[in-house]
């Protein structure tokens, strides 16, 4: 169980509120202390200072495996260009303080890649080389890849899977590894999150959970609620771990307690059928809202 979990640094970046490098440095102990060592990052998260504590912390380490991404660049910029794709990979691997990395992933691409087959030889030459393990895709959210990519030759996919979005699960699932992230839906599903919430202007979570879409959220929560009475984030969790076409899941942290909270929720195991079946049922009728769907997560 503990083998599924891949621990997402996104929110230690500072991009969800500063995090001090010493806690950040200690959190990343902590989980390999654990015997969790896979870790999931980017250069765009907090502008490649999480890379940097990561590369502190791990460097070299080989039983560490730390997966990051091209496409997305710090301070705001994207680039989906090969040279800049190479320059990308070489700055994460001087922050990280590494040679090779497990598996790099093209960061949320839209339209701005016109010909895959430049990326994707791109992408097994440096596979070839030994300087990444495996291929991977990290989907942007509502876009549709299977007309213009054969997801089969990636050897892993991550998008968002969560009791709040399950499109994913209702496709065939892909050849090569399937990867949940956002599996509380950007701390939706923590419980602590009302129509009442507003999030600092530090918190990348400002800019777009506010208004009419946290508001229809909060709704949609509210019903998920009614299906049973276990701890509304150990639900979301243990209803990932119920489905098996998901090999692993990307659990953003923050402190200590948050890693704490979810090993003891994996412990519990999968979600019973009932309530798994409870759940897609809802998430297919949109949780009885009207017209709200440009709403959902």
């Amino acid at each position: 169980m503990k083998s599924k979990i891949v621990i997402g640094t996104w929110p230690l970046s500072g991009d969800y509120g500063k995090v001090d490098s010493k806690s950040v440095q200690d959190i990343l102990r902590y989980c390999q202390e654990l015997g969790i060592n896979e870790f999931d990052t980017a250069p765009n998260y907090g502008n490649g200072e999480i890379e940097i504590q990561l590369g502190k912390v791990f460097g070299n380490d080989k039983s560490v495996m730390i997966n990051t991404k091209i496409g997305n660049l710090p301070f705001g910029k994207k680039s989906y260009d090969i040279k800049d794709f190479k320059k990308s990979l070489q700055n994460s691997l001087d922050r990280l303080d590494r040679d090779s990395v497990n598996t790099l992933f093209l960061h949320n691409p839209r339209d701005e890649i016109k010909d895959y087959r430049i990326v994707l030889d791109f992408l097994q030459d440096l596979k070839n080389d030994g300087i990444i393990n495996n291929i991977g895709l990290s989907k942007a959210k509502n876009f549709d890849y299977e007309k213009i990519v054969d997801l089969d030759e990636f050897d892993v996919i991550q998008e968002d899977i969560n009791i709040l979005a399950l499109d994913a699960l209702k496709r065939s699932k892909p050849k090569g590894v399937l990867m949940a992230r956002s599996p509380l839906a950007s701390g939706l599903l923590s419980g602590r999150i009302t129509n009442e919430t507003i999030f600092p202007q530090d918190d990348h979570r400002s800019g777009w959970l506010t208004g009419k879409r946290l508001e229809s959220l909060i709704l949609r929560i509210k019903e998920i609620k009614k299906i049973s009475e276990l701890d509304l984030s150990d639900m979301a969790i243990r209803f990932l771990y119920s489905q098996n076409s998901i090999d692993k899941i990307i659990f953003g942290i923050k402190n200590k307690d948050h890693i704490k909270n979810i090993m003891n929720q994996v412990k519990q195991g999968p979600l019973d059928n009932t309530t798994s079946e409870k759940i897609i049922h809802l998430f297919d009728i949109d949780y009885g809202l009207k017209d709200q769907k440009e709403f959902g997560y």
